[in-house]
């Protein structure tokens, strides 16, 4: 997949943002690590659980989703899409609002927990593990459905000018 993030060797933007998928990838294992932990032990750690909540509202969703709604889909905004890439720009922004909620009832989730609610510790299982299924399938659609075809839309200037955008 990076071998086709790159044209005659410069990296394209999507490159910049599969780099980043495998951070967050890394981060997707260690929550997983956590559900079964929880199984093993009957007990959540509050402490892993908030910092996997921060690094994907702060990283995944702030930082990795900003550059791509807030650059490269408000650019492709700009061009005639197919009905087909139109489809799908909007399907990955639900996805985004969707994992939004989805860490939000993370926190709420822990937090019943931490009051000591019945049933709190499956709410917590239930709700990472929703987070650990559905990111990978999403990094998967951009990644092997949408970045390249996406690029095509683009002339090489505008490609570093978005890379630029996002380094910024």
């Amino acid at each position: 997949l990076f071998s086709m993030a790159q044209t005659h060797g410069v990296m394209l933007p999507v490159g910049a943002l599969m780099i980043e998928h495998r951070l967050i990838d890394r981060m997707i294992n260690l929550m997983r690590i956590e559900i079964d932990r929880i199984g093993a032990y009957g007990r959540a750690d509050p402490d892993f659980i908030d910092l996997a909540v921060r690094f994907i509202k702060e990283f995944a969703d702030i930082s990795h989703h900003g550059k791509e709604e807030k650059i490269l889909f408000a650019r492709l905004e700009e061009k005639p899409l197919s009905p087909e890439m139109r489809k799908m720009v909007d399907d990955l922004v639900q996805e985004h609002i969707f994992v939004r909620n989805l860490t939000n009832e993370v926190v709420r989730a822990k937090d019943r927990y931490m009051e000591g609610r019945a049933g709190a510790i499956a709410d917590v299982i239930s709700t990472v593990n929703a987070i650990v299924v559905f990111y990978p399938r999403h990094v998967e659609k951009e990644e092997k459905h949408f970045f390249i075809p996406a690029m095509d839309y683009f002339t090489d200037d505008e490609r570093e000018d978005m890379l630029l955008a996002f380094r910024e």
